[in-house]
């Protein structure tokens, strides 16, 4: 997991596939994380933005640069898939986003949710955030997955599809339990 922190002093993720190269080339990643006294002593209260994407857009997306390397070029989507089910492909583009936010619960105090990229802008400006924002690594390639297909990544993808669905507004903070 790679922290940055915003102009205004929140700290954001960087997450593949949800706007990590362009939020990488504003921002680079801090090596100093946020520290929380757990010993009872009064500790400033941290807020983190999660940038979070269609899990099933963001494997499609996935998919399309794990195939810019030659060695997989070739593999069908059924074999990313199966991969994931039987979990024998692992992937740092694949991660679930529940996983990330798991650990940015032990972290974090607030937690603010921004679908990508419909929120992406606002994300970037509640962060203080007032350059130009790039669009880099933008696939040309449009991969159509078989509804079957869909199905599957979705239900492998299922806590990140509540989780996405969940966001009603830009900001709108994480609040446990999440159901």
């Amino acid at each position: 997991m790679k922290i940055f922190k915003y102009p205004n002093g929140t700290y954001g993720v960087f997450i593949f596939k949800n706007g990590y190269t362009s939020t990488k080339s504003i921002f680079s990643e801090n090596t100093e994380y946020p520290t929380r006294n757990i010993m009872g002593k009064d500790v400033a209260q941290t807020t983190i933005f999660l940038p979070v994407r269609n899990p099933v857009e963001r494997f499609c997306s996935a998919v399309n640069t794990m195939r810019r390397d030659k060695r997989l070029a070739d593999t069908i989507i059924n074999d990313f898939i199966s991969g994931l089910e039987q979990k024998s492909f692992n992937n740092i583009h694949f991660i679930p986003v529940m996983q990330t936010l798991r650990n940015l619960c032990f972290i974090f105090d607030h937690i603010h949710l921004y679908k990508f990229p419909d929120h992406y802008e606002q994300m970037l400006r509640d962060g203080g955030y007032e350059g130009e924002i790039p669009h880099e690594n933008k696939s040309t390639k449009k991969l159509i997955l078989t509804d079957s297909q869909t199905a599957r990544v979705a239900n492998y993808y299922e806590n990140d599809m509540k989780l996405f669905n969940s966001i009603e507004q830009a900001g709108q903070k994480f609040l446990l339990p999440f159901a």
